[in-house]
Protein backbone atom coordinates (compact mmCIF):
# COMPACT_ATOMS: atom_id res chain seq x y z
CA UNK A 1 0.00 0.00 0.00
CA UNK A 2 1.61 3.07 -1.25
CA UNK A 3 1.60 6.01 1.48
CA UNK A 4 0.62 9.65 0.95
CA UNK A 5 3.35 11.55 1.99
CA UNK A 6 5.30 9.80 -1.51
CA UNK A 7 2.29 12.29 -3.75
CA UNK A 8 2.53 15.29 -2.20
CA UNK A 9 4.00 17.39 0.90
CA UNK A 10 2.07 17.19 3.68
CA UNK A 11 2.87 20.22 5.18
CA UNK A 12 3.06 22.83 2.99
CA UNK A 13 -0.36 21.35 0.97
CA UNK A 14 -2.49 21.23 4.33
CA UNK A 15 -1.29 24.58 5.63
CA UNK A 16 -1.98 26.52 2.05
CA UNK A 17 -5.11 24.84 1.48
CA UNK A 18 -6.66 25.29 4.73
CA UNK A 19 -7.37 21.65 4.64
CA UNK A 20 -8.81 20.77 8.05
CA UNK A 21 -10.31 17.25 7.65
CA UNK A 22 -8.85 14.21 6.18
CA UNK A 23 -10.65 11.05 4.77
CA UNK A 24 -8.85 8.04 3.49
CA UNK A 25 -10.38 4.46 1.84
CA UNK A 26 -8.13 2.19 3.01
CA UNK A 27 -6.48 2.39 6.38
CA UNK A 28 -3.04 -0.37 5.88
CA UNK A 29 -1.04 -1.40 8.41
CA UNK A 30 0.08 0.82 11.38
CA UNK A 31 2.47 -1.20 13.01
CA UNK A 32 4.37 -2.90 10.51
CA UNK A 33 4.46 0.75 8.13
CA UNK A 34 7.72 1.25 9.80
CA UNK A 35 6.30 4.85 10.45
CA UNK A 36 5.18 5.40 7.53
CA UNK A 37 1.90 4.71 7.15
CA UNK A 38 -0.47 7.80 5.67
CA UNK A 39 -2.78 8.30 8.52
CA UNK A 40 -0.22 7.44 11.16
CA UNK A 41 1.97 10.50 8.85
CA UNK A 42 -1.15 12.61 8.94
CA UNK A 43 -2.30 12.44 12.10
CA UNK A 44 1.41 13.51 13.44
CA UNK A 45 0.70 17.28 11.44
CA UNK A 46 0.83 19.49 14.07
CA UNK A 47 -2.69 20.81 13.82
CA UNK A 48 -5.41 20.12 16.98
CA UNK A 49 -8.29 21.06 14.77
CA UNK A 50 -7.33 18.70 12.05
CA UNK A 51 -9.94 15.60 12.21
CA UNK A 52 -8.81 12.51 10.64
CA UNK A 53 -11.84 9.91 9.17
CA UNK A 54 -10.07 6.35 7.75
CA UNK A 55 -12.48 3.75 6.50
CA UNK A 56 -11.29 0.07 6.48
CA UNK A 57 -12.73 -3.30 5.43
CA UNK A 58 -10.64 -5.83 6.94
CA UNK A 59 -11.49 -6.24 10.75
CA UNK A 60 -7.67 -7.29 11.75
CA UNK A 61 -6.53 -3.73 10.53
CA UNK A 62 -9.50 -1.44 12.04
CA UNK A 63 -9.62 -3.31 15.45
CA UNK A 64 -5.17 -2.06 14.87
CA UNK A 65 -6.04 1.12 14.35
CA UNK A 66 -8.43 1.57 16.98
CA UNK A 67 -6.13 0.61 19.56
CA UNK A 68 -3.30 2.79 18.42
CA UNK A 69 -5.15 5.97 18.10
CA UNK A 70 -7.38 5.01 21.25
CA UNK A 71 -5.98 7.92 23.03
CA UNK A 72 -6.41 10.74 19.96
CA UNK A 73 -10.16 11.69 19.91
CA UNK A 74 -9.11 13.37 16.28
CA UNK A 75 -9.10 10.31 14.88
CA UNK A 76 -12.53 8.33 13.44
CA UNK A 77 -12.33 4.76 12.69
CA UNK A 78 -15.10 3.27 10.34
CA UNK A 79 -15.23 -0.17 9.44
CA UNK A 80 -16.73 -1.55 6.45
CA UNK A 81 -16.52 -1.18 2.75
CA UNK A 82 -16.25 2.33 1.22
CA UNK A 83 -19.20 2.60 -0.72
CA UNK A 84 -21.44 1.82 2.58
CA UNK A 85 -19.42 3.67 4.76
CA UNK A 86 -18.27 6.97 2.90
CA UNK A 87 -21.44 8.19 2.36
CA UNK A 88 -21.64 8.65 6.27
CA UNK A 89 -18.32 10.41 6.86
CA UNK A 90 -19.23 12.89 4.20
CA UNK A 91 -22.34 13.47 6.24
CA UNK A 92 -19.54 14.22 9.12
CA UNK A 93 -17.47 16.72 7.35
CA UNK A 94 -18.34 20.40 7.31
CA UNK A 95 -17.60 22.85 4.37
CA UNK A 96 -14.17 23.37 5.22
CA UNK A 97 -11.61 22.04 2.67
CA UNK A 98 -11.04 18.41 3.07
CA UNK A 99 -8.20 16.35 1.51
CA UNK A 100 -9.26 12.97 0.62
CA UNK A 101 -6.69 10.25 -0.21
CA UNK A 102 -8.53 7.02 -2.34
CA UNK A 103 -6.39 3.83 -1.65
CA UNK A 104 -9.08 1.09 -1.10
CA UNK A 105 -8.48 -1.45 -3.27
CA UNK A 106 -7.65 -5.78 -3.03
CA UNK A 107 -8.22 -6.42 0.39
CA UNK A 108 -6.48 -9.27 1.87
CA UNK A 109 -4.24 -9.64 -1.05
CA UNK A 110 -0.79 -11.54 -0.69
CA UNK A 111 2.09 -12.38 -2.61
CA UNK A 112 3.14 -16.11 -2.64
CA UNK A 113 6.39 -17.75 -2.42
CA UNK A 114 6.83 -16.86 -6.17
CA UNK A 115 6.40 -13.34 -5.24
CA UNK A 116 3.04 -13.44 -7.49
CA UNK A 117 0.10 -11.44 -6.37
CA UNK A 118 -2.68 -13.22 -5.36
CA UNK A 119 -6.12 -11.44 -5.16
CA UNK A 120 -9.33 -12.06 -3.96
CA UNK A 121 -12.41 -12.62 -6.56
CA UNK A 122 -14.24 -10.21 -4.51
CA UNK A 123 -16.84 -7.65 -6.17
CA UNK A 124 -16.05 -4.77 -8.27
CA UNK A 125 -17.14 -2.40 -5.59
CA UNK A 126 -14.62 -4.39 -3.04
CA UNK A 127 -11.74 -4.72 -5.31
CA UNK A 128 -12.02 -1.98 -7.41
CA UNK A 129 -13.83 0.36 -5.78
CA UNK A 130 -12.71 4.21 -6.73
CA UNK A 131 -15.24 5.35 -9.70
CA UNK A 132 -18.25 4.41 -6.91
CA UNK A 133 -16.26 6.42 -4.20
CA UNK A 134 -15.48 9.46 -6.56
CA UNK A 135 -19.51 9.12 -7.67
CA UNK A 136 -20.45 9.55 -4.23
CA UNK A 137 -18.36 12.00 -3.05
CA UNK A 138 -19.28 13.94 -6.11
CA UNK A 139 -22.92 13.87 -5.15
CA UNK A 140 -22.96 14.26 -1.79
CA UNK A 141 -20.40 17.42 -1.88
CA UNK A 142 -19.31 20.11 -2.91
CA UNK A 143 -15.73 19.48 -3.75
CA UNK A 144 -14.45 22.46 -5.26
CA UNK A 145 -12.56 23.69 -2.27
CA UNK A 146 -11.22 20.15 -1.81
CA UNK A 147 -8.27 17.79 -2.65
CA UNK A 148 -8.48 14.30 -4.14
CA UNK A 149 -5.18 11.92 -4.25
CA UNK A 150 -5.85 8.69 -6.35
CA UNK A 151 -3.38 5.95 -5.99
CA UNK A 152 -2.55 2.61 -8.24
CA UNK A 153 -3.75 4.20 -11.36
CA UNK A 154 -1.73 1.86 -13.28
CA UNK A 155 -4.58 -0.52 -12.08
CA UNK A 156 -6.65 1.27 -14.58
CA UNK A 157 -4.27 2.00 -17.09
CA UNK A 158 -0.38 1.31 -18.29
CA UNK A 159 2.54 3.79 -18.04
CA UNK A 160 6.07 4.07 -17.47
CA UNK A 161 5.35 3.62 -13.77
CA UNK A 162 8.13 3.52 -10.63
CA UNK A 163 7.26 -0.21 -9.99
CA UNK A 164 5.84 -1.02 -13.34
CA UNK A 165 2.48 -1.95 -14.63
CA UNK A 166 -0.08 -3.99 -12.91
CA UNK A 167 0.70 -7.80 -13.95
CA UNK A 168 -2.65 -9.05 -13.16
CA UNK A 169 -4.64 -5.93 -15.12
CA UNK A 170 -6.45 -8.08 -17.40
CA UNK A 171 -7.87 -10.10 -14.79
CA UNK A 172 -8.41 -7.71 -11.99
CA UNK A 173 -7.64 -3.92 -13.01
CA UNK A 174 -10.48 -1.56 -13.97
CA UNK A 175 -10.92 -0.68 -18.11
CA UNK A 176 -9.96 3.47 -17.54
CA UNK A 177 -10.06 6.12 -15.75
CA UNK A 178 -12.35 8.00 -17.96
CA UNK A 179 -14.99 9.04 -15.12
CA UNK A 180 -12.27 10.84 -13.23
CA UNK A 181 -11.90 13.14 -16.41
CA UNK A 182 -15.89 13.10 -16.23
CA UNK A 183 -16.26 13.87 -12.43
CA UNK A 184 -13.59 16.10 -12.03
CA UNK A 185 -12.08 18.08 -15.16
CA UNK A 186 -14.11 20.84 -14.93
CA UNK A 187 -13.47 21.29 -11.03
CA UNK A 188 -9.90 20.58 -10.40
CA UNK A 189 -6.66 20.55 -12.15
CA UNK A 190 -5.18 16.92 -12.69
CA UNK A 191 -1.68 15.98 -12.03
CA UNK A 192 -0.21 12.61 -12.91
CA UNK A 193 2.47 10.94 -11.20
CA UNK A 194 4.39 7.82 -12.07
CA UNK A 195 5.94 7.38 -8.80
CA UNK A 196 5.42 4.41 -7.02
CA UNK A 197 2.38 2.59 -8.39
CA UNK A 198 1.10 5.90 -10.03
CA UNK A 199 -0.69 8.46 -8.38
CA UNK A 200 -3.76 11.44 -9.48
CA UNK A 201 -3.44 14.57 -7.24
CA UNK A 202 -6.26 16.94 -7.95
CA UNK A 203 -6.06 20.11 -6.69
CA UNK A 204 -8.99 22.76 -7.19
CA UNK A 205 -9.55 24.71 -10.63
CA UNK A 206 -8.23 27.66 -9.50
CA UNK A 207 -4.70 26.66 -8.29
CA UNK A 208 -2.00 28.37 -9.71
CA UNK A 209 -0.47 25.81 -11.99
CA UNK A 210 2.97 27.29 -11.03
CA UNK A 211 2.89 26.75 -7.19
CA UNK A 212 2.04 22.90 -8.22
CA UNK A 213 5.43 22.05 -8.16
CA UNK A 214 6.03 22.56 -4.11
CA UNK A 215 2.93 19.99 -3.61
CA UNK A 216 4.25 17.30 -6.06
CA UNK A 217 7.03 14.84 -4.47
CA UNK A 218 8.96 14.87 -7.81
CA UNK A 219 8.05 17.82 -9.42
CA UNK A 220 10.35 20.05 -7.55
Amino acid sequence: MAKLQQAIHLNPVFEDFGIKQYVETGTGGILDSHGENSLLQVSQLDDPDLKMHSIEILQRIYDEAVKYFDNNSNVIMHHGNSHEELPKVIEELNEDPALFFFDAHFPDSYRDNMNREIINDDPDYIKIPLEGELRILSEKRDISRDIIVIDDIRIYRDGPYENGNFENKKEHGGENLDFVEELLDESHVIVESYLQEGYLICFPIDTDVEELRKYVVGAE
